[in-house]
């Protein structure tokens, strides 16, 4: 009903430049894992995730091994040796909306020493009957963002030599009902989504998003919304805003905003990406 506030964005920048197109999952070619990992390095045995069928869990598990491997990390679906990390998850589905299901899986990620257990959680939105006949570029979007989660885990330096800057999404003001915690959390699935990191807002060098939400007085049954994100250096130097506005039903955001809000975070993004491509890597220590 709200897909219109997932209109393109307008990008405000010190200098004008053409609006690139958002990053899109890539549709790999799933080879057959390999059977063995090496012995001189730690790899990742992929085991089960219970609480999916067996249609969805199965080709997940071996996305996630063949991103690992993109990654150049020794991966395979359960086979591994006395080196090797343990990745396990549990999962559930749960109804969106009249089309959408949540894939909601907790991964578990056991170190080869027996030290302690991490863990993080990832929510995914799939078409309604799609676990049960997942495609590629769905698998291949979930397993990025679990892999893109997991690098710091395996490579706490992965980051830093890399140069990427986690961000970290403050609030977002004047937003009625949930909107504020639902535009968050949706911004937060979408950067997740296209390989950005998102680190706790006391993180050294993270860049911060923050966003501020008005709507016009009704008309004729309609009003009028705007939405303005700001995405910032560390230091507090503005790199650009993003703004976007769209006309919806008068009062229809007052209480909840559903997948209004991943609909906006999508738009939204169309621009942050222009603005993250601007921001300067970090700085090698040494």
């Amino acid at each position: 009903m709200y897909r219109l506030l997932a209109l393109a964005a307008l990008v405000l920048v010190q200098a004008c430049q053409p609006l690139p197109q958002p990053f899109q999952p890539t549709a790999r070619d799933k080879g057959a894992a390999v059977a063995l990992l090496p012995q001189d390095s730690h790899g990742v045995s992929v085991l089960d995730v219970s609480g999916l069928p067996s249609a969805l869990s199965g080709p997940l598990r071996a996305a996630v091994a063949q991103r690992l491997r993109d990654e150049d990390i020794p991966a395979a679906v359960d086979v591994g040796h006395r080196g090797a990390f343990l990745l396990r998850g549990e999962a559930s589905l749960s109804p969106l909306s009249a089309q959408e299901e949540e894939v909601q899986i907790s991964w578990f990620l056991v170190p080869p020493d027996g030290g302690s257990v991490r863990s993080f959680v990832r929510r995914d939105a799939i078409p309604r009957g799609q676990s049960q006949r997942p495609t590629v570029p769905q698998l291949d979007r979930i397993a990025r963002g679990v892999t893109t989660a997991l690098l710091p885990m395996l490579n706490p330096n992965a980051a830093e030599a890399q140069g990427l800057r986690g961000v970290s999404v403050w609030g977002i003001d004047g937003a009625p009902g949930d909107g504020g915690f639902a535009l968050r959390r949706a911004l937060e699935f979408i950067l997740r989504e296209n390989g950005v990191p998102i680190v706790e807002r006391d993180t050294p060098e993270a860049l911060v998003v923050s966003g501020a939400v008005s709507l016009a007085k009704p008309v004729n049954g309609v009003q009028l919304i705007r939405l303005r994100w700001v995405l910032l250096m560390p230091d507090g130097t503005e790199l650009g805003t993003v703004e976007q506005e769209n006309q919806i039903p008068a009062g229809s955001l007052d209480k909840t905003w559903g997948e209004a809000a991943i609909f906006a975070a999508e738009g939204a993004f169309e621009g942050l990406a222009a603005l993250l491509e601007k921001a300067p890597p970090l700085k090698p220590k040494g």
